[in-house]
């Protein structure tokens, strides 16, 4: 595999890596909806500027066909964002990161299976293996087991709990996402895909918005969700006021906006560059090595927190890294 699709993977990971600790920051400021909706629409916005430059400078192609089979295909892709989203920023919102970091790092072994299937994608037995070891090493650098061992000996702790469906639900939209987008980039450009998933992402979002006030979404308070997160889980868009809070920076609300913001710029240079590697490497691939966002996280907690990795932490780096030179070469 060529050396600069290898190192467009790993920029992926870096940015959404970092997208994932402004995001969990973010929450914690406003809510869990609000975050992912001002995150999305800051990121279509960026998109269309971005896109209107790239258009006019570079002569960015557009074909009517390539319009409109990336469209459709972005109705899928921004279904799974927006669900993909809300579910990981809800699960890293209620539970702990030792939880929702191994489940979702386990998203490339879904779009390998789909995109093997569906694209038909040929990928070699070794390019097989070495993408299992990085999987693998990714899973074992992203687990805790010392935080996993107190969570299993908590009373009451169930192994499909909220945040535990809150994370599958997120690891197999997020799979999905990936494989849409590659999907999408092999019948358009690399652009086209993350504008038309940011659209319907955005659109999706405001639709779920009104169902909720419309009472179309009234079965969610009918599920085991305690009383005291349904002002979290309340599917309200922001308002001008909220907004207002951005003149004060400083503030809990007006932080929050901006982390959001920040965001939805980082997730734009994520996907835009993920989209680029599938043209370069296949999607699966590039999937896999993109996962390692997780690593970011960790080396994150390991800074700011001074967290110290276990053994099996280390392992997996060492996994990772070596399953890395191995494709590059």
């Amino acid at each position: 595999m060529e050396l600069l699709g290898v190192g467009l993977g790993v920029t992926v990971a870096l940015l959404w890596g970092s997208g994932d600790i402004l995001a969990t920051l973010a929450v914690r400021r406003l809510n869990t909806f609000r975050t992912t909706f001002i995150s999305q629409s800051a990121g279509l916005l960026g998109l269309l500027a971005f896109g209107t430059i790239a258009f006019w400078l570079w002569n960015l192609p557009f074909t009517p066909t390539a319009f409109a089979l990336s469209a459709l295909i972005g109705i899928f892709t921004g279904g799974c964002a927006a669900l993909g989203y809300f579910a990981l920023y809800r699960a890293l919102e209620i539970g702990p990161i030792a939880i929702t970091s191994p489940l979702t790092a386990s998203s490339p072994i879904f779009t390998l299976i789909l995109s093997a299937f569906v694209l038909k994608e040929h990928v070699t037995l070794e390019q097989k293996g070495f993408v299992a070891i990085g999987i693998l090493g990714i899973i074992l650098a992203s687990t805790s087991v010392a935080q996993l061992r107190i969570l299993l000996k908590k009373p009451g702790f169930s192994l499909w709990s909220q945040v535990v469906r809150w994370a599958v639900v997120a690891t197999l939209a997020f799979g999905a996402l990936d494989f849409g987008i590659g999907a999408s980039a092999s019948v358009s450009n690399w652009f086209l895909p993350a504008l038309w998933t940011r659209f319907f992402t955005t659109l999706f979002l405001a639709l779920f918005s009104c169902g909720k006030r419309y009472r179309w979404f009234s079965w969610a308070q009918a599920t085991a969700i305690p009383s005291s997160n349904v002002e979290t889980l309340g599917l309200l868009l922001p308002s001008l006021k909220d907004f207002a809070h951005v003149r004060k920076p400083l503030s809990k609300i007006g932080s929050g906006i901006l982390l959001a913001l920040l965001v939805g710029m980082v997730e734009n240079a994520a996907v835009l560059t993920f989209s680029l590697d599938t043209r370069i490497a296949t999607t699966g691939i590039t999937s896999a090595i993109a996962s390692s966002y997780a690593l970011v996280v960790m080396v994150f907690g390991m800074i700011v927190y001074r967290e110290r990795p276990a053994k099996n932490q280390l392992f997996g780096i060492v996994l990772f890294m070596t399953s890395l030179f191995l494709l590059a070469l």
